[in-house]
This record gives C-alpha cells, sequence and structure tokens, in this order.
C-alpha cells in the first residue's frame, strides 16, 4: 500500500511564470479563493492532477465535471478552462505539469513513446479518475518530480527524468490496457445521459463481434440516424463509427497480447480482411500488430 508523502509548501496561483525555455515546470498550488480563470493555450503539453475541490474542466468543446483524484491531459494548442465550483473557505489543491514535446521525444525509445498519454486518437480519455491507490501513487510522483526538480544534489536531474517517465509510463498502460474502460468513461462521468446512449451502448456490447451498421443501431431503436449521430456526438465526444471501431480495436488488442492469431482476431470482430485490420490498427495505435505482439 502506498502512503501520500509530505507535501511542499503550496504555490498561490499568481506567482505561477509562464513556461519559457524550459523542457518541464511543476506547480502545486493550494487556492481558498480564486478568480476566473481565463481560457488558455499554449505550445506544450500539460498534465492537470486534482487533489481536492469541485471544478468543471473545459477542453475545446468538451466539458468534464472533476472529482478529486482526477486527471486532465491537455494536448499543444488545445483551448482549455477551469471553472472553479468550490465553496468559500474550501480549498482547491492541484498539480499542474507542464512538458515540452521535444523534451518528451528525446526521453522516448523506440519501443514506448512517451507523447501516447496525449495523443488525439485518445482524446476521449482526456479525462481518468484514479482508483484510490493510483491517486496515491500519482501524488507521490508528482511531489518527487517537485522536490527533485528544485534538488542541487547529484542525480537529481537525472531523477526527475525518471520521476517524470515513470508517471507517463503508468498512464499510458492505463490507457493502453484498460481503454474500454475510458471509451465508456463520458457514460460513467453523467449517470443521467439518455436511455438512447444507453440503449446504443448495450447494443454495441451485444453486438461486437458482428459488422455493425448504424442502420441497425436505428432500426433497434426506431429512431433516425441524425438523431442518433448528434446525441452520440453530444454526450460521448465521438460518432459511433468511430465507437464501434475504437471498440474493436481495444479488444483486439488485448487478444493479440494475449496470443490469439492475427487471423482468428479478423474473423472474431468481423474486420473483413487483415488489410483493413492492419490499416486500422496503426492508425489508432501508431504500431502494426506484429511490433505490439513483438513488444510483449
Amino acid at each position: 500500500m502506498f502512503e501520500i508523502k509530505k507535501k511542499s509548501e503550496p504555490m498561490p496561483y499568481y506567482h505561477k511564470p509562464p513556461m519559457r525555455f524550459r523542457d518541464f515546470e511543476i506547480h502545486y498550488n493550494r487556492d481558498y479563493s480564486l478568480n476566473h480563470i481565463v481560457r488558455n493555450k499554449h505550445s506544450y503539453y500539460e498534465f492537470y492532477f486534482l487533489i481536492s475541490g469541485d471544478v468543471t474542466y473545459y477542453i475545446e468543446d468538451r466539458e468534464f465535471d472533476l472529482k478529486p483524484g482526477a486527471i486532465i491531459l491537455i494536448a499543444p494548442e488545445q483551448y482549455h478552462q477551469a471553472t472553479i465550483n468550490t465553496r468559500t473557505g474550501q480549498a482547491y489543491e492541484r498539480y499542474v505539469l507542464w512538458l515540452d514535446p521535444e523534451y518528451l521525444k528525446r526521453l522516448s525509445t523506440d519501443k514506448s513513446d512517451l507523447l501516447l498519454p496525449f495523443q488525439k486518437t485518445y482524446i476521449t480519455s482526456a479525462h481518468i479518475q484514479l482508483t484510490r491507490d493510483m491517486q496515491i501513487l500519482i501524488n507521490n510522483l508528482l511531489e518527487m518530480i517537485l522536490t527533485s526538480s528544485v534538488s542541487q544534489e547529484y542525480g537529481a536531474d537525472l531523477l526527475t527524468n525518471s520521476y517524470i517517465i515513470e508517471l507517463l509510463v503508468h498512464i499510458a498502460r492505463m490507457k493502453l490496457f484498460q481503454q474500454d474502460t475510458y471509451l465508456d468513461q463520458r457514460l460513467n462521468d453523467n449517470p443521467e445521459n439518455s436511455p438512447i446512449i444507453t440503449n446504443t451502448l448495450n447494443y454495441i456490447n451485444s453486438h461486437i463481434y458482428e459488422d455493425i451498421r448504424i442502420q441497425d443501431i436505428t432500426d433497434y431503436l426506431y429512431i433516425s440516424r441524425s438523431y442518433l449521430s448528434r446525441v452520440f456526438n453530444e454526450e460521448m465526444g465521438l460518432s459511433v463509427h468511430q465507437f464501434i471501431a475504437k471498440k474493436k480495436l481495444f479488444l483486439a488488442r488485448q487478444d493479440l497480447l494475449s496470443g490469439t492469431p492475427v487471423k482468428e482476431i479478423c474473423q472474431k470482430y468481423s474486420f473483413g480482411n487483415y488489410s483493413s485490420f492492419y490499416r486500422a490498427f496503426r492508425t489508432e495505435f501508431g504500431q502494426s500488430p506484429r511490433a505490439v505482439r513483438k513488444n510483449v
């Protein structure tokens, strides 16, 4: 069991400088009253971890109601904004880690791309709600990054790099091996989603091994294609077709890692042929099925 390490003293929000000519920058902030935060964008990646407070977070046109233990991942040039709903006297506490794209590329290897957690192919999982154990682990890693980044001791820079690598590897593994959970995150975030979304997801889950057509779903629900497309896009943040494709691909990837033959996977998830499966798989994961299996 992990234990939460003693935190450094938090920094007031208004002391946060812009990131310039740095590989990374980390801030730990605690505020009890905070003015409106303006919508902004920047040229680096941002890793946001909410420790306490009631926050609604906006990335482009998407909205996330955050609970303590939530992570938000923001890519360069994405407009984002936090709206603080915390009542007066309650703490709004968080870590913010900024990461330069070139820095992450230097830390990456041919087998492990540290940009993976932020890539647009995973845009539906910009918000991750951590388990209690993972909250403690991520909190401690961020505290170690903060402490070592200002240390003058020998090797502090190397340790800082290693902590950042460990942090991103944990997040990437969660997204790679539990992506199916995060594809459904929007539904879990809002238990009051429309019955149309719930019934659509139930239909997809029940027919995931088949060649699912949008017409099949609309016939089942007795609604129009345009209405389903609009509602699904609004509530889930991606199209029905994209959701089905992603779900099939992530399930296929799990089967691939467990040793299932590629030909059997193609047939199991109704990809039609290997060429179609290969193209879709490489587009989604940036690697061929053979490369993924080889790295196991």
